[in-house]
């Protein structure tokens, strides 16, 4: 699980690198409204939480009381974050699919995450085999995939 979590983590943060040169390009755009830079913003924090949640996962090792912490801090995070990006989207003529409406998927899925960290125990429930950091790597997958869907959202956006 390891080799996965340092994988995810370079990803996002990866990814959060070349997201700021785009903010660069688009910066005159984005930043004039206060819309556009929220959603910025957001697709930012969308990077930031899974990376984040990668790198407690590592650096907890066999204290698994880090790992938990982490994730249930950083959910919590990202929830508000994709709250913060449904305030942007509700009063903005943007036309992308993922921003106006993954955000509540990518809610939900952050709030399937802090369940298992705070009980991990459900993990076991789910498949003996399976542990909570295994639970977690499945649904941090599927973090990663809207994060990249929502920069590739705003990325499409055409100029007004």
């Amino acid at each position: 699980m390891e080799a996965f979590y340092q994988t995810v983590a370079t990803f996002c943060f990866t990814l959060l690198g070349l997201w700021w040169g785009v903010v660069q390009f688009r910066h005159a755009d984005w930043m004039g409204d206060p819309n556009w830079r929220r959603m910025a913003y957001s697709v930012q924090l969308s990077l930031i939480v899974p990376g984040a949640m990668s790198l407690g996962a590592q650096t907890a090792g066999e204290v698994k009381i880090i790992w938990r912490l982490v994730f249930v801090v950083t959910c919590g995070l990202g929830i508000v974050a994709q709250v913060y990006l449904s305030q942007a989207t509700r009063h903005h003529p943007y036309r992308g699919w993922f921003l106006r409406n993954g955000r509540w998927m990518m809610a939900g899925v952050y709030a399937l995450i802090a369940v298992v960290a705070f009980a991990p125990e459900i993990a076991q429930q789910l498949d003996p085999k399976l542990t909570a950091l295994q639970v977690e790597g499945l649904l941090l997958t599927l973090v990663v995939f809207l994060s990249v869907s929502f920069v590739w959202d705003l990325l499409a956006e055409p100029k007004e």
